[in-house]
């Protein structure tokens, strides 16, 4: 995974767990079709273990409530002065 712009500069964490989250959805898809083959024919011949399924699914939702609370983050951070103090919009 590239973690720099072509320029050589560093992408931002919220661009990195945005990457990781794109790049999980075919993990998250294989999951979910093991979980249905599950339910209509529960044999030894699935994609996956169905444990395996549900711990991917919910890592899927972890991975994006941190991408969510990284987006948040970077927007307060954007709203602050150097000191750390709201800026104002009369500036």
């Amino acid at each position: 995974m590239r973690t720099r712009r072509d320029e050589g500069a560093c992408l931002s964490p919220s661009r990195l767990l945005e990457m990781l989250e794109f790049r999980f959805g075919a993990f998250e898809a294989i999951a979910y079709a093991t979980l249905e083959l599950a339910r209509k024919d529960p044999d030894d011949k699935l994609p996956m273990d169905v444990r395996t399924a549900d711990a991917i699914l919910e890592f899927g939702d972890d991975l994006r409530d941190a991408s969510r609370a990284a987006a948040t983050w970077w927007e307060m951070r954007s709203k602050l002065d150097a000191r750390g103090v709201l800026k104002s919009n009369s500036s």
